[in-house]
């Protein structure tokens, strides 16, 4: 947004009194209110109390000390309020001030202003203004123009701050060691040993800073879109099973007489409570989403002013209380959504029941059943070398990505990107495959980046969705690769658990000291890291530290054979593909066995991996190259 605009619009109103700030105080919700209307708020709603309520968005804020005077400056507004009081004071002045000094009579409409001289002047004035010696350097500006941003821009570069040492001097150098504004000749005299940087140089180093910590608060309030766009589907799904269980209420209804008619009016007000119970959970993570959302806006819109529109002086001022609005920011999290939002349907019985019981033949509206197949998918592999499906992941828009294993040929190794209509949309090759290297893993960061590994070749290499190579950095015989909640990359490596920053940079490691060659790894909502060995799971905490652990070789309750791929519900369970006994374990956080979640009855055949998608529907990749959706 252009600070012309800005001066046009709202921004230097108070939302509380409808005028023109004064005294401007900043809350850590980045909302600047005038500081007698806050205390007034205080006084009225919070008195003597050390918390308080933003008035505009509600988040609670600390009041310090020094009381609603204490609270920090904002700094922006009261340089740009300065400066649209000279730009008005600049349009005030109609007629030709060096005119009214040579006693013309009726001066002329000044058009044009010297921004050091500070007068506007007719054109014959200031064609003469310039042609002195001393006035060759002098700024002409023309009165049409003092509303463009050129205008505003160049006011505000010409504000001086005065030193904090002698109030006289205009300031040149940032001390930041004293967090001082001073002249030179203070700098020499009271900062001779401090590392002063000139004030441009100080406020380049503030916004560089402060374009990196804004970044990725931009990054997350693009995943609260996402996340609206996964609830709104789900949504769609509730909406899509009220209108199917109305339709079988409504046909059973033409199948029995009209005494039913009342029993049927009962189903339906049923299936309108049932559904808009949770729908109004839904709405209400939109609600939480879109809230959080703003609190991230109004965080980065406050420090994109700064960054964009604010002088060096502004920005030294405030980066500060820019900091504060991160770090404040930085624990919201991303609302999650329900394992599993089922539909309704009609339990019915056989016509001949009727006759004994209506309302039985009616039935109940419940939630469909766990385990119902919704689609299916066929990943054509070949035979001869043979292939088989070795990862299966989804992405935020419900797009599925399949990874493509070939023991006897490695440089077959590739990922398969299709769209939620399975429609193929890409294929990333195995980038080391003319050296025979192992390509495989993948897991989705908060880019939107496809992340994976080479074993051979020590590797973690990222991918955009279109294919194209994003990044590689090193990380020491990669298993496994999984994203946690942070953005930050978690690695299995033969025998350690290794946690890189996105760029590569080692922020945490362990040793996972079972050697297998097989391993997979999911990061749960609490950054719980959850790794697949030979015969069972092992579950680390936050900090890599050995949480339980679940599995033992065989076939029975607790006993896998050959697990592979895991993923988690919201309440922390984990689901655990048995590749050997053709089913799915549900499994307890803290390692006991709960239940067989699918079998082999259920159409599960060698399950090697699977997915929670965006509409909580657990996706199963066989390693034969079936894909099966199930409701949870």
């Amino acid at each position: 947004m252009s600070l012309s605009k800005i001066l046009t619009e709202d921004f230097l109103t108070c939302s509380i009194c409808l005028g023109k700030f004064k005294d401007p105080k900043v809350l850590g919700c980045t909302h600047t209110f005038c500081q007698h209307c806050l205390q007034d708020h205080l006084d009225k709603n919070f008195q003597g109390q050390p918390r308080f309520h933003c008035p505009l968005c509600r988040r609670q804020c600390d009041l310090s000390g020094g009381g609603v005077s204490g609270l920090q400056t904002n700094h922006l507004l009261v340089s740009i309020s300065h400066t649209l009081d000279q730009v008005e004071q600049a349009k005030a002045a109609k007629k030709c001030e060096v005119c009214y000094l040579k006693n013309v009579r009726n001066p002329p409409t000044g058009t044009k202003r010297c921004l050091d001289c500070a007068e506007s002047m007719c054109g014959d004035c200031s064609s003469d203004h310039v042609l002195h010696k001393l006035n060759r350097d002098h700024k002409l500006f023309p009165v049409d123009q003092f509303d463009s941003d050129e205008y505003v821009t160049e006011m505000r570069a010409r504000q001086n701050t005065l030193c904090d040492h002698n109030n006289k001097d205009p300031v040149e150098i940032y001390c930041p060691v004293c967090t001082k504004f001073v002249c030179v000749g203070c700098m020499v005299l009271e900062h001779q040993s401090h590392d002063c940087l000139r004030i441009n140089i100080a406020a380049d180093k503030h916004k560089e800073k402060l374009e990196l910590r804004v970044k990725p608060i931009e990054k997350k309030s693009l995943l609260f879109d996402q996340f609206k766009i996964v609830v709104e589907d789900q949504k769609a799904s509730v909406e899509n099973g009220r209108k199917k269980a109305k339709i079988q209420v409504k046909k059973q209804l033409e199948l029995i007489i009209k005494m039913v008619n009342q029993c049927a009016d009962n189903h339906l007000e049923e299936i309108d409570a049932k559904s808009n119970a949770k729908l109004e959970i839904l709405n209400g993570l939109i609600g939480t989403a879109i809230t959080n959302q703003n609190r991230l806006i109004d965080v980065v819109d406050f420090s994109r002013k700064l960054i964009n529109h604010g002088n060096d002086m502004d920005v030294l001022q405030m980066a500060s209380a820019c900091e504060q609005s991160f770090d404040s920011v930085q624990t919201i999290d991303i609302p999650t959504l329900p394992a599993a939002v089922t539909q309704l349907q009609l339990i019915t019985n056989d016509m001949e029941e009727c006759v004994t019981n209506i309302n039985s033949y009616l039935g109940d509206v419940v939630p469909a059943a766990s385990g119902r197949l919704v689609t299916s998918f066929k990943e054509e592999l070949t035979t001869c070398p043979k292939e088989m499906i070795s990862h299966v992941t989804t992405d935020t828009n419900g797009s599925i990505l399949i990874g493509i294993w070939c023991n006897e040929d490695k440089a077959r190794n590739r990922i398969h990107i299709y769209d939620n209509t399975f429609s193929l949309q890409g294929t990333i090759p195995n980038p080391r495959a003319t050296e025979k290297g192992v390509f495989g893993g993948i897991a989705i960061d908060d880019d939107g980046n496809i992340v994976t590994y080479c074993r051979e070749s020590n590797e973690i290499i990222v991918f955009s969705k279109t294919g194209d190579h994003v990044r590689t950095f090193h990380s020491e015989l990669p298993e496994a690769v999984a994203v946690n909640s942070k953005g930050h990359y978690v690695v299995a490596g033969l025998n350690t658990l290794t946690v890189h920053h996105k760029d590569g940079k080692v922020l945490q490691t362990t040793p996972d000291p079972e050697e297998e060659y097989l391993k997979y790894i999911h990061c749960n909502v609490n950054d719980d890291v959850i790794i697949t060995g030979d015969d069972g799971i092992r579950v680390y905490n936050s900090n890599l530290q050995l949480k339980s652990r679940y599995g033992t070789q065989g076939a029975g309750d607790g006993r896998v054979g050959r697990p592979c791929g895991t993923c988690c519900l919201d309440n922390g369970d984990i689901i655990v593909t048995d590749v050997g006994n053709h089913r799915l374990h549900l499994v307890s956080p803290d390692g006991a066995f709960k239940q067989i979640l699918l079998s082999k009855e259920d159409g599960i055949c060698f399950p090697k991996d699977i997915v929670i998608n965006h509409l909580g529907q657990l996706v199963v990749g066989e390693l034969s190259g079936e894909i099966r959706t199930f409701e949870l």
